[in-house]
């Protein structure tokens, strides 16, 4: 310590003579005003802590959409519109997001300077600092939200879904993980309050119940979940789930790794709608799908079942020809019923290509830019691991040891859930700065 370094020069040191009283309160005291200046100057260390940093290119998109709400806000209090009130509120969010962004590090700034200015008294100075902690600790947060404003809305997020389970490397153990992921999901609906109703189970069960033994092997199931929002809710299960365990039918005790996948269509009600996009018979609507492009087989029910089985012709094959996308549905009784399951899977299927489709190629621009990934469901999403009761998304790289509560589709799932959609949300912004830059080298390259 340099200030008790002074007190034992010019042979100050207990092995020259003994302290005094005097003494020892004189190295109290320096120790004490150390401490305080030491304190101080942590403090002022601290408060100068960058804020976390917005690129460039998304703070322009900001400021470009306040600018365009306080355009609209002004123009709405002279003459009131619909479809300006409805911008406004879509607006509304990323105003709100920028402003308290702006005022958190504007706060900060100016607390900064109040702290180089030497005529301010320690006081004071203690304050700014207080201030500037307290708000730095908001910075990340409002950053998040900032970048979450500026994400484009998923066209399908507020649409039911269809959730399609099949099995696939693995044999018979896959097809015996398709019915654990199944429940899984059945559960997890049931705990939300979301309808669920099997559209279609192809099982090596006789009776075909979703209550039977483990050791069913299933080929192929279709949960519909009508609820509006659902696909937002269930998006992030897409891909391939990976199982690692003992099978039930394994003798020596080895551990097997099979998969399963997971696929969730947005899903429409049966009738059209006039929205834009959502309407079947708008030749711009990703869920419209020409008659003429279509190819409609009618054949009896297969399997075991009821007397229905092999005695009507109530099984409908449908063939999107342009894509060779085969649906067939035979769960129910009436023919008419099993088309018009049949008509809304494959209009979700075929929705979903076409979208698949747009953000392929917008990832293809995003690549020679900035080299930003995409996981589609053809990857490996999450893993189950029976022995360490163990389950991994490899997406958020999230990890828990609950197994069971997640197959019971309890808390644990929704954990996984939302660091899922975490993770999805920081590549959208990844995405999203790519794109602002990929127009911004397009307009640079226009200029020249």
């Amino acid at each position: 310590m340099q200030l008790t370094a002074g007190l034992c020069c010019e042979g100050r040191t207990p092995h020259a003579r003994a302290w005094s009283s005097g003494d020892w309160w004189l190295l109290s005291v320096l120790c004490f005003v150390q401490s305080v200046v030491s304190y101080g100057n942590a403090r002022d260390s601290r408060a100068r802590v960058p804020a976390p940093s917005i690129s460039s290119s998304l703070l322009g998109r900001a400021r470009s959409i306040a600018a365009e709400y306080d355009k609209l806000s002004h123009q709405i209090q002279h003459e009131y519109n619909s479809r300006t009130a409805q911008k406004i509120g879509e607006l509304s969010t990323t105003t709100k997001a920028l402003n308290d962004w702006e005022t958190a590090t504007k706060s900060i700034a100016e607390l900064q300077h109040l702290l180089k200015d030497p005529s301010n008294d320690a006081e004071l100075r203690s304050l700014a600092t207080e201030e500037i902690e307290q708000t730095s600790f908001q910075l990340p947060s409002l950053l998040t939200a900032l970048q979450s404003s500026l994400i484009p809305p998923d066209p399908f997020a507020a649409l039911p879904c269809l959730l399609e389970i099949r099995p696939g490397a693995g044999g018979s153990e896959a097809g015996i993980f398709v019915g654990d992921l199944l429940r899984m999901y059945q559960a997890f609906c049931k705990r939300h309050s979301l309808p669920a109703s099997l559209v279609k189970l192809d099982a090596s069960s006789a009776s075909k119940s979703t209550k039977s033994s483990h050791l069913d092997e299933i080929q192929e199931a279709i949960l519909e979940i009508p609820q509006p929002g659902a696909y937002g809710v269930l998006k992030c299960e897409a891909g391939v789930h990976r199982v690692q365990r003992v099978p039930a039918t394994e003798t020596q005790g080895r551990t097997h790794t099979s998969a399963a996948s997971v696929l969730v269509l947005p899903s429409f009600p049966d009738q059209g709608n006039d929205e834009g996009e959502k309407a079947f018979d708008d030749p711009t609507s990703d869920y419209h799908i020409p008659a003429s492009d279509v190819r409609t087989d009618v054949m009896r029910a297969r399997g075991a079942g009821g007397q229905h089985v092999n005695t009507t012709d109530s099984a409908i094959r449908l063939t999107h020809i342009p894509t060779s996308t085969v649906v067939a549905i035979q769960d129910a009784r009436s023919q008419h019923k099993n088309r018009q399951k049949a008509w809304q899977v494959l209009r979700a299927k075929v929705a979903l290509m076409r979208r698949e489709a747009r953000e392929e190629e917008k990832a293809k621009l995003r690549v020679s830019v900035v080299g930003v990934a995409r996981m589609g469901r053809g990857d490996k999403v999450r893993t189950y691991n029976w022995g360490q009761q163990r389950v991994t998304d490899h997406r958020s790289g999230r990890t828990v040891n609950t197994l069971d509560d997640v197959l019971e589709g309890g808390a644990t799932l929704d954990e996984v859930m939302e660091s899922v959609r975490g993770w999805q949300r920081e590549r959208d912004v990844e995405a999203l700065i790519a794109d602002e830059e990929a127009a911004a080298k397009r307009g640079k390259e226009a200029r020249r």
